[in-house]
């Protein structure tokens, strides 16, 4: 169940992140891609043979890639495996569970290296498993995850149109009862 929440959780975070981007961002992040990675992206997201091509309409295919198969998550993560590897390559023995000290030492210059959109995505990923990044989305607002409420719209009822409803539905009800019973009646 914790795993389902952490996914979750995750994924509304990514997606948050992705209304967030410029398309020309998203497609800068998907052109920065190599091998493999870019392979994998583009089959995750549907791109099409020579859609990274051209630069123009990359990053709103993408966004459309994205929000049609709902792969927030597995996007945000490839986006930002190469900030995320070279932090691992930084970060040495510490990339297990780095602390939030050490974080702040590497940041400045991932972000120089990567933009601050690849580093807001490789913290992201690890925002709900490794403390470093949990504090560090808590201590910086450069990073810090909206809350479920404010991603929420607060839905307001109109009380009057509300219980006209209710009377509606329950005269409907009653309606149906009587027929309901008119014809039980008639069959006996």
């Amino acid at each position: 169940m914790n795993e389902d929440k952490d996914r979750f959780l995750l994924d509304r975070r990514y997606t948050a992140a992705f209304e967030n981007l410029e398309d020309s961002t998203i497609a800068t992040l998907a052109c920065a891609l190599e091998g493999d990675l870019k392979d994998a992206f583009a089959r995750i997201v549907g791109l099409s043979e020579g859609a990274f091509e051209d630069t123009a309409t990359l990053g709103a295919l993408v966004r459309d890639g994205i929000a049609k198969r709902r792969v927030a998550h597995d996007s945000g993560v490839i986006l930002a495996e190469p900030c995320t590897q070279w932090s691992i390559e930084e970060l040495g023995d510490s990339s297990e569970d780095p602390t939030l000290e050490e974080l702040h030492v590497l940041l400045p210059k991932a972000i120089e290296k990567f933009g601050m959109d690849a580093v807001r995505l490789m913290v992201i990923q690890y925002s709900r498993s490794l403390k470093g990044f949990r504090q560090l989305v808590v201590e910086d607002e450069r990073f810090a995850m909206p809350s479920a409420v404010a991603n929420m719209g607060v839905l307001e009822k109109d009380e009057a149109e509300q219980a006209a409803k209710r009377d509606a539905r329950k005269a409907r009800k009653a309606e149906e009862a009587a027929k309901k019973a008119k014809q039980q009646g008639k069959r006996r």
